[in-house]
């Protein structure tokens, strides 16, 4: 069965538009463009799950956190400041 996503979040942060879907099981994806050339990274810490895609610079990226905590972990592997995940995050909560 397919995850039903909805989107929770668009906005713009430091010169690149965000938009965070939300399935019904809680997980996160956020959608962006990326601003460094990352090799992306993928980990699991006990029920924490972070996941963003390798991209270059200008390239469409996707990532996957399985909760507000790994979403707000996602943002800041997408390189966006402090500020601007506060930001995201409190709208979610």
């Amino acid at each position: 069965m397919s995850a039903t996503w909805k989107t929770v979040y668009e906005g713009q942060h430091e010169g690149r538009s965000i938009t965070v879907r939300e399935s019904g099981d809680g997980t996160y994806k956020v959608l962006t463009k990326q601003n460094v050339h990352d090799e992306g990274i993928a980990y699991q810490d006990g029920k924490t799950f972070v996941h963003v895609s390798p991209s270059s610079v200008g390239e469409q990226v996707e990532s996957e956190a399985n909760s507000l905590e790994s979403l707000e972990e996602a943002l800041k592997e997408l390189h966006f400041s402090a500020d601007t995940v506060t930001s995201i995050c409190a709208g979610l909560h």
